[in-house]
């Protein structure tokens, strides 16, 4: 009976793993399936974890130090190693407790305060990049099996059209070089099949980098790549809110606490120590309290020059934003000018290529159908049909590329 269960129970689990992997894989799946699956963003979030547990630890107090030991213990003489005859020697015990001053403490605080900044920053850069790169491995396959349907077709059309011409030479109307032209031209377009599924596979394998095993799924119908979420003439005026440059305002924020931080060390530090000497039976007891006061002196050659070099640094950080900033920029009008040109082709294609394609098809099947014409034209016209496709699914490749870039460009963290 146990066995009858479980069989049961196993089954079920199968059939329910079946009809998970038959449900379409969306984009929107697809992105909510890497938010959980990303390594990267798993790291980025435990990076900010630990940047986080540093506030308020970094404004704290040195532990303290407990102080023993004998002191003044002689070595030479009739009293040598003998701790209780000589009036000096003693055991002691002491606490020591360092006091750095507020304004370091303050800067050390708010220095762990910039870096969680600047790692919850990474985390919505990494999330971004992230969803750009989901989209385009989804896309990716999308388009791949766009193209394998149109090579497909092309050679379930020449197959048919084998017979025809077989029969054609059987009865003396045809040569047995169109059939053996036909014959090539079927086993090029499988040849491509073959190529198309490698590149198609190779981007399952992609998308199953970033998805996990949701990439087996057959893809859900493709988002509308001809609209942007983003008015196209805010990309580039918001700028400042890519995610990447975000990062570099808190690299920024960070430099200049490292900035405060450097000068707070122009002010003295102290400590306190209080001691307790242990001299009975023969002697007094005694006590001993010990401030140490920190002397800054030649800041000039010390204290200044760790100023300069954190401002150093702090220039360092706008320089490289920057440039970030230019890069970014270009790199967004790039990807509109990519989607703008693709945009154009596709309707170009749509409008006139293709059906200039179908036209040219249509006449040279009608020559050929009516003996006047041969099997050449014919062959080259699908083939030219194809290839319009392909381009076709090309340019939407490419204007989808864009889209993904752009659609995910100010991800929200």
């Amino acid at each position: 009976m146990s066995r009858i269960v479980g069989s049961a129970f196993g089954a079920a689990l199968a059939f329910a793993w079946a009809g998970a992997l038959a449900q379409p894989l969306s984009l929107e799946d697809a992105l909510r399936a890497a938010e959980t699956h990303s390594p990267r963003l798993a790291a980025q979030r435990a990076m900010a974890s630990s940047a986080a547990e540093q506030v308020g630890r970094a404004a704290e107090l040195p532990d303290p130090k407990l102080r023993f030991g004998i002191e003044n213990l002689p070595v030479t003489g009739a009293d040598r190693y003998q701790y209780n005859t000589d009036s000096m020697t003693m055991r002691s015990v002491g606490l020591m407790q360092e006091f750095p001053n507020r304004a370091k403490r303050d800067a050390r605080n708010m220095r762990a305060e910039r870096q969680v900044g600047v790692e919850r920053a990474g985390i919505a850069a990494q999330r971004a990049s992230l969803q750009r790169d989901v989209a385009a491995a989804w896309l990716e396959v999308h388009y791949g099996e766009r193209a394998k349907e149109a090579l497909g077709r092309l050679a379930r059309q020449f197959g048919l059209q084998i017979d025809a011409v077989a029969s054609g030479v059987a009865r003396g109307r045809q040569s047995a070089t169109e059939a053996f032209t036909l014959r090539q031209a079927h086993e090029q377009a499988n040849d491509r099949v073959i190529e198309q599924d490698r590149m198609l596979a190779r981007g399952r394998i992609m998308l199953a980098a970033l998805v996990g095993d949701a990439a087996q799924r057959p893809l859900a119908a493709a988002p509308d790549t001809a609209r942007l979420e983003h008015a196209t003439e805010h990309l580039v005026d918001r700028i400042a809110e890519h995610p990447q440059l975000r990062v570099f305002d808190e690299r920024q924020a960070l430099a200049r606490a490292e900035v405060d931080l450097a000068r707070s060390t122009g002010k003295s530090d102290w400590g306190l120590e209080v001691g307790y000497g242990y001299r009975k039976p023969n002697f007094d007891n005694m006590l001993t309290v010990m401030v140490t006061l920190e002397l800054p002196w030649q800041g000039e050659r010390r204290q200044d020059r760790d100023v300069a070099s954190k401002l150093a640094e702090l220039e360092q950080a706008r320089a490289m934003q920057e440039d970030a900033r230019r890069m970014h920029e270009a790199e967004v009008r790039g990807w509109l000018a990519d989607f703008d040109a693709a945009t154009r082709r596709i309707e170009r294609f749509q409008k006139i290529l293709l059906p200039l394609a179908r036209d040219r098809r249509e006449a040279a099947l009608a020559a050929y159908q009516g003996a006047r014409g041969e099997l050449a034209p014919v062959l080259e016209a699908e083939r030219a049909i194809t290839e319009t496709e392909l381009a076709l699914v090309q340019a939407e490749s490419e204007r989808g590329k864009a889209w993904a870039n752009l659609n995910f460009l100010y991800s929200a963290p």
